[in-house]
């Protein structure tokens, strides 16, 4: 065979892997034309500490190299090793052999450095090896949902893709009578206020015309500075229409105003997104908040999910994906409770309706029931007492509609309705400090749960108040901290050194619990260090990042844990997605990992790896 033909042969071989997929055709020849094949026999050493500096990329193409001692690595076909150390410039920190008879392409330092400087897709990978992998499973993702549904413009995509005009703008000072006819002239149904140097103070809209001018009877002579909204709500260009459809619904708002290094670009509107395909979201909304009785409010959640599942199969990101399921399940529990109280009003005293676990989390997926709690205010034991009946009527009405709209009541009764957990302030801080003097097992599975709450409905201080007394409380109590630790550790990522995957041969043959061996590690975790760190998120990428900045835990080993945790998530969504939840809810967590293709298998691997990372973390700073 000739040359030519033998480095077109490689090329293409390299193409099947990333990051070399992203590369275009000259960077990956001249790649092709440095490479030397290298044969392993079994259990021979590929690297080790003794080898000295790193100087050379290693790709395998055939076989398997793992590492002999400390954290356990695994590179298979198409897989590039070892990034850290070259670029470090420094040793492996274990040896590396050959688990089976294995050859290995090997690219010298300068052709490395010289991909590094030249190939964007290759830096990114090299430094963020998990992000720009999930980066390409959702690119794919995406792909094939264009080709079963057509070329239309996804929520994945960024902002700046919706904007088809410059803003149009006034100063403050501007008549309210002049901004109106420019909106007529323009035909448009929104105005930007900006200040002279064109930052945006304020927005205007076709519906403040009646609320705020002709039934406040405002004189049209008047600056529009005196009925604009102030301080509208903005994103960066780059952030994806899923952020701006979420902060809609959140906000109750239908204008979102782009920023570009600085600049106003552009304004997005709800209309915008409805062209779309956005299955009307101001539909749902208005569907959540108009609801009258229970089963509106069930045919509403239906929507969600189906609105959940056209997101997914678009290829939206499992983060922004959770952010926008519990901004609409965090209404469906407004609205439930608004309807509660319609049948069973709440004695005339302060309450907050807390969401635990997931929901507290912010990160429920298509498969959930219901875990909350209630927090009322009171003067005295006697008078929670006096209280109680009442609340618990009201909160066994919201679990009720809840559970008719497709949350499951918990098996575990972990509901409002339970008097256990309808306490009074000064109750729930004697229920958590009883947790913190005895750490026993019974104590810390309550405090995995009920430790992640957060405040959905109600008088949200009652909540953020018992949350300052919880991380002022835990500074006292180390021993508890350890127990954390303990139990953080105790279930471990199913990885396995003759196996990629460690699966489940007995009840579900071949497969993973990813709820339980891969979401755990993290989760626990993660609120170990937020809980240690006095972090007060209770959103498990938010406790990483926050609690990496407290501990000098580096970025990129931060973002690497988050991402690798976002993956997990995002496995769980499409999973779901296919699989009848409410008919097989206890495969509603269990993937078969030989039914993944070999790009997600790959990211798996990386993302339980980071879940292992975070466990020896923990076992280092908690336990040593």
């Amino acid at each position: 065979m000739s040359a030519d033909l033998l480095i077109t042969d490689l090329v293409h071989e390299l193409r099947q892997h990333a990051p070399f997929d992203g590369m275009n055709d000259a960077l990956l020849v001249g790649i092709a034309r440095h490479l030397k094949l290298v044969y392993y026999a079994k259990g021979a050493e590929v690297l080790s500490p003794a080898s000295g500096v790193v100087t050379t990329l290693f790709i395998v193409h055939k076989g398997l190299v793992q590492s002999s001692g400390g954290r356990e690595l695994t590179f298979a076909e198409g897989e590039c090793f070892p990034l850290g150390p070259l670029m470090a410039r420094r040793p492996v920190s274990m040896p590396l052999v050959a688990a089976s008879d294995t050859f290995c392409y090997r690219l010298p330092m300068a052709q490395f450095e010289h991909l590094m400087d030249a190939s964007p897709p290759f830096r990114h990978f090299a430094t963020r090896r998990i992000a720009a992998l999930l980066a390409q499973s959702q690119q794919h993702a995406q792909h094939r949902y264009a080709t079963n549904a057509g070329d239309v413009l996804r929520l994945a995509s960024p902002l700046k893709s919706l904007i088809r005009r410059g803003p149009v703008a006034v100063d403050p000072a501007t008549p309210i009578r002049a901004a109106i006819e420019i909106m007529q002239q323009e035909r448009i149904g929104s105005i930007v206020v900006t200040d002279e140097k064109k930052n945006p103070l304020g927005i205007f809209t076709e519906r403040d015309v009646l609320n705020r001018i002709v039934l406040a009877d405002i004189s049209l002579a008047r600056p529009i500075a005196d009925v604009m909204t102030a301080s509208p709500f903005t994103l960066p260009s780059t952030a994806p229409l899923i952020d701006a459809a979420g902060a809609m619904a959140r906000l109750r708002i239908r204008h979102v105003l782009v920023m570009e290094e600085g600049a106003l670009i552009g304004v997005v509107s709800e209309r915008d997104l409805f062209a779309v395909q956005l299955l009307s979201l101001g539909e749902i909304v208005a569907q959540i908040d108009e609801a009258g009785h229970g089963g509106a409010l069930a045919c509403a959640a239906v929507n969600v999910r189906a609105l959940s599942a056209t997101l997914l199969a678009q290829g939206v990101a499992s983060e922004a994906l959770t952010q926008f399921v519990t901004t609409l399940n965090d209404a469906l529990v407004s609205r439930a409770l608004v309807l509660a109280a319609m049948q069973h009003p709440p004695p005339h005293a302060n309450w907050c309706w807390i969401g635990l676990g997931s929901e507290g989390r912010m990160e429920q997926t298509l498969s959930t029931d219901q875990d909350n709690a209630l927090i009322f205010s009171d003067g005295d034991v006697g008078e929670a007492h006096t209280l109680r009946p009442a609340f618990l009527k009201f909160a066994a009405e919201a679990n009720r509609i809840l559970d008719q709209c497709g949350f499951p009541l918990c098996t575990g009764d972990i509901m409002a309705k339970n008097p256990q957990w309808c306490l009074s302030e000064a109750e729930w801080r004697e229920k958590f400090l009883s947790w913190l003097d005895l750490p026993e097992p019974e104590a810390l599975l309550h405090a995995a749960i009920f430790f992640d709450f957060r405040a959905l409905a109600g008088t949200t201080e009652l909540a953020e108040t018992l949350r300052q007394w919880l991380i002022f409380s835990l500074s006292h109590h180390p021993r508890f901290l350890r127990q954390c630790a303990a139990n953080a550790i105790l279930v471990r990522p199913p990885l396995g050194f003759i196996r990629d995957f460690v699966t489940d041969d007995a009840a579900y043959p071949g497969t993973i619990d990813l709820k339980k061996f891969a979401v755990r590690p993290f989760v626990d975790g993660a609120r170990l260090l937020a809980l240690s760190t006095g972090v007060a998120a209770t959103n498990t990428a938010e406790r990483i990042r926050l609690a990496a900045l407290k501990l000098h835990i580096p970025a990129e080993d931060a973002n690497a844990m988050v991402d690798g945790f976002h993956f997990v998530q995002l496995l769980r969504l499409r999973h779901q997605h296919t699989t009848d939840v409410n008919t097989d809810r206890a495969r509603a967590n269990r993937i078969n990992p030989n039914e993944l293709n070999r790009l997600d298998r790959r990211i798996l691997k990386e993302a339980l790896g980071q879940a292992r990372d975070l466990q020896r973390l923990i076992e280092m700073d908690f336990l040593s």
